[in-house]
């Protein structure tokens, strides 16, 4: 507990530091010229492949569907509760609820983008080296499909139990940004681990594998 509190405070300590380097004015003011055009151009996309019949039966097409979903999540969400901090200088309304779903949507939809880019990968060799894998109906719902739902819901499920139900007590610091910047369950032995290795560092590194092997 000691070592936690100690890491907490050192986390505290550090983003603090970083808060000097730009006024609150100037990152106002960038955070929201960047995020608006952000929201309409990703809209604008999202738009185009639903009505399109062709562009929203594509396959290629859904997994971007889901990773612009998951993108003006938190678009819509994190970046005008940072603005909000930005403006009061806390985070208001300041209560635990506004911090956990800070924390779902800065944490669970950004991890979420990441898995799911890593899918992308993986289904693009599919697409281009193995077709035949999702020539007809049943094939795609096992290789295309069942993998989407099966990460949509973990996603979902993983990240509503770690932030608002794992059984350990967070620390609600609203005079810092993403009220202390991480949920409890991240200091957990074995949650933190999991997260980091299954929802991070593996599907970063998976991702740029694809990528790699796939430009060669």
């Amino acid at each position: 507990m000691n070592n936690n509190r100690s890491f907490n405070n050192t986390e505290n300590i550090s983003l603090a530091t970083t808060e000097i380097f730009l006024s609150y004015n100037a990152r106002f003011w960038i955070l929201l010229l960047f995020d608006i055009p952000s929201v309409a151009c990703a809209l604008f996309v999202l738009f185009c492949i639903l009505i399109d019949r062709k562009l929203r039966s594509n396959i290629k097409n859904h997994v971007l569907v889901i990773i612009l979903l998951l993108g003006i999540g938190s678009q819509l969400i994190d970046v005008p509760f940072y603005l909000n901090f930005i403006v009061h200088s806390s985070v208001v309304p300041s209560k635990p609820s506004t911090c956990l779903l800070w924390w779902f949507v800065n944490i669970g939809m950004y991890d979420g983008g990441v898995i799911f880019m890593a899918w992308t990968a993986f289904e693009r060799h599919i697409i281009v080296f193995h077709e035949q894998w999702i020539s007809t109906r049943k094939r795609r719902i096992i290789i295309h499909y069942f993998p989407m739902f099966f990460l949509i819901l973990y996603i979902f499920i993983y990240y509503i139990y770690a932030i608002y139900y794992f059984p350990c007590e967070n620390t609600y610091d609203y005079t810092l940004p993403f009220c202390n910047e991480f949920p409890c369950y991240t200091y957990d032995p074995i949650m933190g681990i999991w997260d980091w290795i299954a929802d991070i560092t593996s599907p970063t590194f998976l991702e740029v594998l694809l990528s790699v092997a796939f430009i060669f």
